[in-house]
């Protein structure tokens, strides 16, 4: 449950920073704008994940833009200025003792990975594609300074952050991380526990991630991309525990509260056919009993969540997080479906929104709140004010602020911004299921004017 102090933030992603004094996109910039939020007496900030996203070819470096298809442990180094310091001996040994759960392999990968000038370790020669011991021995040696180099990469990237850290806790802001329900083909996770996921034996996912469409599909269909699961195989499910709780244990070094992307796929999932759409299927999940161990495992390391509970067939994921006085979300721009022509009783309600609850006026995943009014038709605007009892004569701005006002103001605890619901702009972070690995437009937004030069005060 949280907590019941009323917290106000802004969602924005550490990539989309600007700063007149500290190195775009980066964890300096990071501290500029942790001053910015208490200054703007606003006390959260929720990031999007910090993972690697990289995919290389040949000789090339090519950056996936999607962070949720990253490697979903460690940090990326494109989030270091020069001005970042390496870490003492000390501060090294520290860093490597408190993270040999994943630390090791996650060098070991990377080192292969620069070595063969890709981390599609699926291209890889069989024996290191299958983790051969005796080979894996010999590379280990091979690549020993290369994997010492990434370690203390890892070391210097944390101690970075951890700025970030300490300045946000004398600020009494909250960190919120995204752990993402799927881990990408491409991580190290997935290389170092191929049994967990349905790879063919060439290491191809046979289906994968994403949306199925049907008339409940508020964007119909969507191909995420990530390999999926192996639920239906139960004797696995030991297994699929440790990954998760190695991927919470690392989120808890970083964050105060995760949000946990795409809960109910604990309880029924789509399995996407990427050559036949007939192909496409529902599945089921772990359920109840693996989400609420889960749950007790945060506790237990004292990182508190919540979780998305978007989307169709919630009924049993929103009993599970009733049990567990765990917050799902509320995200206003779902308050009315274009493709259905409906309004949802559940998000058009700004003043019945739960008070354990986590409330959005949009999010990175959907157009911002200007662009969503924008798209509206007249009568749909009008519809709209009225059920929110707003004056439909308002321009689109003032019709925004309004609402944003409404949502400030609803019986949820915690509210989160996007900052462009803040600065009321139309710049879009992602459109699911459109990301491409060469010329993406997606996860490229940054901030059109600096940290330093943003307002403090937002008039009603």
């Amino acid at each position: 449950m949280i907590s019941t102090t009323k917290r106000i933030g802004t969602l924005l992603p550490i990539s989309a920073l600007i700063s007149n004094s500290a190195t775009r996109g980066s964890f300096q910039a990071g501290l500029k704008f942790v001053d910015w939020l208490a200054r703007s007496k606003q006390s959260v900030w929720q990031l999007l994940p910090l993972s690697e996203t990289q995919l290389q070819n040949g000789s090339a470096t090519i950056h996936v833009p999607s962070p949720y298809k990253g490697y979903c442990i460690g940090l990326d180094p494109k989030y270091l200025s020069p001005s970042d310091i390496t870490p003492t001996k000390r501060q090294l040994a520290s860093f490597i003792k408190n993270n040999d759960y994943w630390l090791g392999n996650y060098a070991l990968f990377c080192a292969l990975r620069d070595y063969f000038k890709t981390d599609k370790w699926s291209k890889w020669p069989n024996d290191i594609r299958h983790h051969n011991e005796k080979v894996m021995i010999e590379w280990k040696a091979k690549l020993a300074t290369e994997i010492s180099n990434n370690i203390s990469m890892q070391a210097k990237l944390y101690y970075s952050y951890k700025k970030i850290i300490n300045s946000a806790k004398k600020h009494k802001i909250l960190l919120i991380g995204d752990m993402p329900f799927y881990i990408g083909l491409n991580s190290p996770l997935v290389w170092q526990n191929q049994q967990l996921f349905d790879l063919d034996n060439m290491s191809i996912p046979r289906y994968v991630s994403g949306v199925l469409d049907s008339t409940k599909a508020h964007f119909g269909r969507q191909v995420w991309g990530h390999p999926l699961y192996q639920w239906q195989d139960k004797r696995l499910i030991p297994e699929l525990k440790i990954l998760f709780e190695i991927r919470l244990k690392y989120l808890a070094s970083l964050f105060n509260y995760i949000r946990l992307d795409h809960a109910k796929g604990f309880y029924t999932y789509a399995a996407i056919d990427i050559s036949n759409t007939k192909g496409d299927c529902n599945l089921n999940g772990p359920g109840d009993i693996f989400l609420t161990n889960l749950i007790h495992y945060s506790q237990h390391i004292r990182l508190k969540m919540y979780a998305e509970d978007s989307g169709a067939n919630l009924a049993e994921l929103r009993k599970c997080l009733h049990s567990h006085h765990l917050p799902g979300i509320k995200i206003f721009r779902f308050a009315y479906n274009e493709k259905r022509h409906i309004f949802s009783e559940q998000y058009i309600h700004i003043d019945s929104y739960p008070t354990n609850s986590v409330a959005y006026t949009t999010t990175h995943d959907t157009e911002t709140l200007i662009g969503y009014l924008q798209n509206l038709s007249i009568s749909e605007r009008s519809n709209l004010c009225a059920k929110l009892k707003i004056n439909p004569s308002k321009n689109i701005y003032d019709l925004a602020k309004e609402i944003r006002n409404q949502i400030i103001n609803s019986p949820a605890k915690i509210v989160i911004l996007p900052l462009q619901d803040w600065l009321l702009t139309t710049d879009r972070i992602n459109i699911p299921g459109t990301e491409k690995e060469i010329g993406d437009t997606n996860w490229q937004y940054q901030m059109d004017i600096p940290i330093e030069d943003l307002p403090i005060k937002f008039q009603n």
